[in-house]
Order: C-alpha cells, then sequence, then structure tokens
C-alpha cells in the first residue's frame, strides 16, 4: 500500500539547464486501488482482457462522496498533451526512446487511427459496488476507455486508462497482426506468476503512444526497439509505472532534475530477446522492467552528468542505482521489489540502470 505520507511530499523546485522546474508529483488528494495497486496519480492505466471485470475502489478514510464516469469515445482527454494544467507536461518522446515516429507536439492534434475505433464503454458498463468502490466490465474490443473518479463538488479526479488488450490467441506462428511476438517458455521460472506467458498484449499506433499512463510516462516509451513501424505491440505491468514514478519523484528530492527517464529499453518480445542474446526468462519480456536513465540537461540521447565530473559514465548510473536501491528499505517499497542493475558506459550503450518489479530482490 501506498502511504498517505507520500502525498505530503514537498515539490521539487530545480534547475533544468538553467531554467528553474518545479516538480510536480503528480498527485490527487486520495487514492484509488486496482489490480492489486494502490495509486495516488492523478493519471494512471490499467490493462484488461476483453470482458475482464476491473474493480476499482477509493482507499483509506477520505471525507466526501465518489463517482465513477466513463468518458465518451476512445480518445483520453489527455492523450496528446496536457488539459489539467496540475499535470505536468511530459516532453516529446524522441524517435530514439522507442523506435517509433516522433511525437507531435503537444498543441497538435494526434492522428486518427486508419481502422474504425471500437464502441466506446458506457454508463451500461460500471456497476455500483458501494459507496467507494464500484464495477467496470471491459469492452469486448480491444482500445483505449478512459475511465474517470471524481470526488464529488470538487476538482480532485483521478483519471484512469483503461486499456483492452488482443487476446494472446490470436497469435500465428509467432505473429500478432503482423508483428513479430516469438514464442514464450512454456513454463515460468519457478512457478512465479510474473514469468507466466502473457494473456494479451496492448496495442500501440502513432496515437495510443501518446497517451499518458501516469504523471510523467507516456505509453510510446516502452516500445519494443525491434521495429520503427507501427502498430506494434507490447506488455506493461501498472508495478512498473508506478515503481518508476516513486524512483522519479525521489530522484527530483535528490537534487537530480528530471520530468521523466529515458526509457532506453522496456518491452522486449521474445524474438527480440532472444536477437539479442538475452537470457531467456528477461522481466523485459514480461512487461516488468525497464532499462533507464536521466537525460534533460541537457536532453542528448545520454545520462545526465549527476556527479558534476564533466563525464557521462558508470559513476553517474551508479547514483541513480544508489538511489533506487535506498529505497528498498523502505516499507512502502517493499511491493516494488525486484531487480536493479548499473551499466557503465561502452561502445553499444551509453551508462544506465535496469529495474524491475520481478517480486523478490536481484542486484548486480
Amino acid at each position: 500500500m501506498i502511504l498517505p505520507a507520500l502525498r505530503a511530499w514537498p515539490t521539487a523546485v530545480l534547475l533544468i539547464a538553467g531554467v528553474a522546474f518545479a516538480f510536480d508529483a503528480g498527485k490527487a488528494g486520495f487514492s484509488i486501488r486496482y489490480q492489486e495497486e494502490s495509486s495516488p496519480y492523478r493519471v494512471g492505466a490499467v490493462f484488461l482482457m476483453p470482458g475482464e471485470v476491473l474493480k476499482i475502489q477509493v482507499e483509506g478514510r477520505e471525507t466526501g462522496t465518489f463517482s465513477l464516469d466513463t468518458i465518451p469515445g476512445e480518445t483520453a482527454p489527455d492523450s496528446s498533451g496536457p488539459t489539467n494544467p496540475a499535470i505536468p507536461a511530459i516532453p516529446a518522446i524522441p524517435a530514439s526512446a522507442h523506435s517509433a515516429p516522433s511525437a507531435v507536439p503537444a498543441a497538435v492534434t494526434a492522428p486518427k487511427p486508419s481502422a474504425p475505433s471500437p464502441p466506446s464503454a458506457s454508463a451500461a458498463d460500471t456497476k455500483a459496488s458501494g459507496v467507494r468502490s464500484w464495477k467496470w466490465r471491459a469492452p469486448d474490443s480491444a482500445g483505449l476507455y478512459p475511465l474517470m473518479v471524481r470526488r464529488d463538488g470538487t476538482a480532485d479526479s483521478i483519471l484512469l486508462n483503461a486499456i483492452v488488450m488482443v487476446p494472446s490467441d490470436r497469435i500465428k506462428e509467432g505473429y500478432l497482426e503482423g508483428y513479430h511476438i516469438g514464442s514464450y517458455p512454456k513454463s515460468p521460472l519457478k512457478g512465479l506468476e510474473f514469468y507466466r506467458t502473457p494473456k494479451g498484449f496492448i496495442r500501440v499506433d502513432e496515437r495510443t503512444a501518446r497517451v499518458r499512463i501516469s504523471p510523467h510516462f507516456r505509453l510510446g516509451q516502452f516500445i519494443c526497439k525491434q521495429s520503427p513501424s507501427l502498430p506494434a505491440f507490447l506488455l506493461l505491468k501498472e508495478r512498473l509505472i508506478l515503481k518508476l514514478e516513486l524512483v522519479l519523484e525521489k530522484a527530483n528530492q535528490a537534487g537530480y532534475a528530471c520530468e521523466t527517464f529515458h526509457v532506453m529499453s522496456g518491452y522486449r518480445t521474445p524474438f527480440y530477446n532472444r536477437l539479442i542474446g538475452n537470457v531467456k526468462f528477461s522481466a523485459h519480456q514480461f512487461g516488468g522492467a525497464a532499462d533507464i536513465f536521466i537525460d534533460a540537461a541537457p536532453q542528448d540521447g545520454e545520462m545526465d552528468d549527476l556527479n558534476g565530473d564533466g563525464r557521462s559514465d558508470g559513476s553517474d548510473s551508479e547514483l541513480l542505482f544508489n538511489l533506487v536501491d535506498g529505497m528498498s528499505v523502505n516499507e512502502f517499497f517493499l511491493p516494488y521489489i525486484g531487480g536493479i542493475g548499473k551499466y557503465s558506459k561502452n561502445e553499444s550503450h551509453g551508462a544506465f540502470v535496469h529495474v524491475d518489479v520481478r517480486g523478490f530482490r536481484a542486484v548486480w
């Protein structure tokens, strides 16, 4: 459970390239629970199978009454740029960050998909199950279905972007709608749930790549690098998104000003994972890992010089590694325990840190 005290952490006022930057953690005045996760963030995401029933509950002893609204249509109000001034902007996602076309500026409307949009979720799909909890049935069509939890009579709200996935049984000879997935191991590592073959995949096109899945991250940051073409498919665990938000907030509190992390590698298909010679049970294949670094001053595709020695190298990734590792001693961080590794700069890549949510501690 995310402790209420986390919502009270002060806003960090730092400098990026000499310009004052006030980091806003993007938290609402209340938290919600869904899919065994607890989130206080004003924007979140949940990934569901067609027809799956999602339970959403307001946590704690918050005052007032709450309501859940389904937003008509398939476009989230924050999909191509922030409409809520309380939600911080995220820099455009460079093509190098996810091997997909560069994001358009926030003021430009994202292109419409070529395929017809699936029907939007309606109020009929939502069933009240208590004063502060609801059950919502995911539509049968894959797509984006924004849900809004509001504290009645106030502007306090949480946008939960519900994304219905494409079932994995549609994979034919390793391909899903022409996208090369490959094949997963027949049995999960040590029988752990984290490593089970996925039931579905998130379809990502040029528009949904810009969809905000948390205050500081967009879906397109996690696309596999195997192809620059869209649409693509990926996996992403909600817990990884929440962990990255916690680490980002801690990094800004430590004085490392950044609006988001550069995600050097997010999801990897089994096909791509084997192509690059990675281990059989890489956490990236299961949507639970990200290789990240701070790239804010300047934004040049490399880890920032965090220690001020004039270089971007392993000493900088070690600082970020130590920050993440230090969080593991806190009780609130226990649900996010996983692997953490630090990497120095070499001929293939710059300095970065690996983080995942495999459920047990692994350090390298």
